[in-house]
């Protein structure tokens, strides 16, 4: 009876270590993800902040352009409404 009593206790201690190792696995990965996508946000707001700030310098244009002479190509003239309608 006194082995009986001792097994059942192993397997429900058994279960309930199982329990808490599924729960602190998923937390784990829970508190790993967050960490990560944090992580990758603070690099990437530095990386375009890097990139903003060496853009000052530089002759500002649109985003579509990729050099100064095609800004320039592709930019429109001025157009006077009143004398297309």
């Amino acid at each position: 009876m006194i082995l009986a009593e001792a097994l059942d206790a192993l397997w429900t201690l058994a279960i309930a270590g199982g329990v808490w190792f599924l729960i602190g696995a998923a937390a784990l990965a829970l508190i790993l993800a967050v960490a990560t996508i944090a992580v990758y946000a603070a690099v990437r707001a530095s990386v375009d902040a890097v990139q903003r700030l060496s853009r000052i310098r530089r002759h500002p244009r649109p985003s579509w352009a990729r050099t100064g002479r095609l800004a320039r190509r592709y930019a429109r003239n001025r157009t006077r409404y009143d004398e297309a309608a």
